[in-house]
C-alpha cells in the first residue's frame, strides 16, 4: 500500500468511528440519530481537513524563510 492509500483508509476510519461513538451519546435538544450523524460526521471531516491545511501552511512559511535565505541564487 501507499502513503496516500494509508492516510485516505485512516482518515476514513477516524471520521466514522467518531460519528458511530457520538451517535450512540445523548445530545439533547431531541435532535434525531439521523441529524446527531450528519452533525457530527461533518464536524469530523471539518477537523480532519485542519490537519493538511496546517501543514500546508507550515509548508509555506518554511517556503519564504528559505528562500529569503538564498539571497545568491536565482531561483527558476
Amino acid at each position: 500500500m501507499n502513503k496516500k492509500l494509508v492516510f485516505q483508509v485512516v482518515t476514513v476510519v477516524i471520521a466514522l468511528c467518531g460519528s458511530i461513538l457520538f451517535l450512540f451519546c445523548d445530545m439533547g435538544f431531541g435532535i434525531t440519530p439521523l441529524s446527531k450523524f450528519f452533525i457530527i460526521f461533518f464536524g469530523i471531516i471539518v477537523g480532519l481537513q485542519c490537519i493538511p491545511a496546517t501543514l500546508l501552511f507550515i509548508g509555506m512559511i518554511k517556503g519564504i524563510f528559505s528562500r529569503s535565505e538564498t539571497t545568491g541564487r536565482v531561483l527558476h
